[in-house]
């Protein structure tokens, strides 16, 4: 989710840039509608294209000297200067959630607020997940696990080969023995682990075969029927849940991303390719903030942010009525807007900035 989808400065794999900001807009309307409910997939296609994408730029760098160095210092102003302005969205979000929740108190805020400035996980054990201050955030601490331990394997094929065969088999257990989907609250963060290096090493591996020359040649025009194929297989459940999840995972997203990788060039999609890139991260971080804001001070149904928040008939901030217009009629336009704000004014700007600086 949080990889410049670049390996030579330009946006050579446009194709990376749509899946993403289809990926978010997909994420956004599962989270606050009753569509697309198997989104929640998405979130390991992030894992795998910036598996990828890392391979391809930093592959051959990292292990020369300073290498690490240089990839500690852009991941760092890649990811956090868009991660610190949407959590403290996200803690005027949920404050006023204080005393709705089960183990949300004012203590509880104080200490999520400091763990997440340090992007870790709070001890606090609540519905808004291991970092409470923005619920997929939750994904950006696994992404940082993951980018940790590529560190030291850079995008060698041999421990990519062995850190999925090990990742994948613990990942499936972790689908029957912790809560389903794992890694986004404390009874299953453990089962994260797994679930990130499997995609994410997924990515490195494809990374690796690209650069042999398993690849075809495909003309542009087709990238609509891979986003459009993308959206169908998110739409619902063809197998037992856990069975099509898997198979969403080993099997979907890599073909998707492969064919998409295969596709030529076109100035006028990259333009449009190039703009969803750009906003997908702050897209992906931005709305829920925004969901709960909206939901809480009754705009829309809020409805959505019940089930976002696993609350049954709890509510606040009013009534919900079931012939209120759905949020996402309000969230998705708002979205989007506010994620092109923070990408032209934060994400651009901040990353320059910390470049320049280079602190580390």
């Amino acid at each position: 989710m949080t990889s410049d989808v670049s390996a030579d400065g330009k946006h050579r794999f446009w194709m990376l840039d749509l899946l993403r900001g289809a990926s978010a807009i997909l994420v956004l309307i599962y989270h606050s509608s009753s569509a697309f409910p198997v989104a929640y997939a998405a979130v390991d296609l992030f894992f795998m294209l910036s598996g990828f994408v890392l391979a391809e730029r930093y592959g051959e760098s990292l292990l020369k000297a300073g290498g690490r160095r240089d990839f500690i210092s852009h991941r760092i102003a890649r990811l956090y200067p868009v991660y610190l302005v949407c959590t403290l969205l996200g803690a005027v979000s949920v404050f006023p959630l204080i005393g709705h929740l089960e183990n949300w108190s004012r203590s509880a805020f104080a200490v999520s607020s400091v763990a997440s400035l340090l992007m870790l996980p709070a001890p606090s054990d609540t519905v808004l997940g291991i970092l409470p201050l923005n619920g997929p955030a939750w994904s950006l601490f696994f992404e940082v696990v993951a980018n940790a331990v590529f560190l030291f394997t850079a995008a060698r094929f041999r421990p990519a080969v062995s850190i999925v065969a090990l990742s994948a088999p613990a990942f499936i257990v972790a689908l029957w023995y912790f809560r389903y989907p794992p890694g986004s609250v404390w009874g299953d963060i453990v089962g994260g682990f797994p679930r990130v290096l499997a995609s994410f090493y997924g990515g490195v591996l494809i990374s690796c075969l690209w650069r042999r020359g398993f690849r075809i040649r495909l003309a542009a025009w087709p990238a609509w029927i891979l986003v459009a194929a993308l959206a169908a297989l998110y739409s619902g459940f063809v197998l037992t849940e856990r069975k099509y999840y898997l198979l969403l995972t080993f099997a979907a997203h890599p073909m998707i991303m492969w064919f998409g990788l295969c596709l030529a060039r076109n100035a006028r999609f990259e333009r449009i390719a190039t703009w969803m890139g750009e906003i997908s991260y702050p897209l992906y971080l931005v709305h829920v903030p925004l969901l709960i804001l909206l939901a809480t001070y009754g705009v829309g149904d809020c409805f959505a942010l019940r089930n976002y928040l696993g609350l049954g008939n709890t509510s606040w901030g009013g009534e919900c009525h079931r012939d209120a217009t759905p949020l996402v009629v309000f969230l998705l336009p708002l979205s989007l807007l506010t994620a092109h704000l923070i990408a032209i004014s934060i994400q651009s700007p901040g990353r320059k900035l910390w470049l320049r600086w280079r602190p580390i």
